[in-house]
């Protein structure tokens, strides 16, 4: 039904919503093309696929999510499985990393200190999210007042202290030059 990919595995998920990977692992770094630990959990019931560079996350229809591949990448996600148990509606990546979108505007990060770090801002992250957009390293979160978090790396956008007044309410949208399709 549609293919998804890392930076060298790829991750098809088939019209009953079981999912099959291959892929190369280079210098013993598993990218995500052996799903053989979480085999059992992708065998049905799978409703979208995500990826990093070198792991993957899939959102089953019970609102849970399953993560493989490079572990700290974001393919292991067993710090935050009662998190992600259900209630999950949406999944964003950066290339390192992994944040969820919760049914109640929470957020759930997992992966490298790329993006996969949020304890910096747990307590703007707890509720009133309703999109998150990414880099390379960093998210930033859009929250329903119309506040923006961010965290990750620094650099990439992960900190966004210098324009936090600005950020702090009447954003309704903004565009990411690496992820927009409308820049292209």
């Amino acid at each position: 039904n549609q293919i998804f990919s890392t930076s060298a595995a790829f991750a098809a998920l088939k019209d009953d919503g079981s999912v099959v990977t291959w892929g190369s692992t280079d210098r013993g770094y598993e990218f995500g093309g052996d799903s053989s630990s979480v085999a059992a959990q992708l065998s049905s019931g799978v409703n979208q696929i995500f990826s990093a560079n070198s792991a993957f996350a899939a959102l089953k229809d019970d609102g849970s999510v399953v993560s493989w591949g490079l572990s700290e990448y974001g393919g292991d996600s067993s710090s935050v499985d009662l998190e992600l148990s259900s209630g999950v509606n949406q999944i964003f990546s950066t290339d390192y990393a992994f944040a969820a979108v919760k049914d109640d505007g929470s957020v759930v990060t997992w992966g490298s200190d790329y993006g996969g770090d949020s304890s910096s801002v747990d307590l703007e992250l707890s509720s009133g999210v309703n999109q998150i957009f990414s880099t390379t390293s960093a998210f930033a979160a859009l929250k329903d007042d119309g506040s923006v978090v961010t965290w990750g790396a620094d650099y990439w956008g992960g900190d966004s202290s210098s324009v936090a007044d600005q950020l702090s309410s009447g954003v309704v949208s903004f565009a990411d030059p690496f992820h927009d399709d409308r820049l292209i």
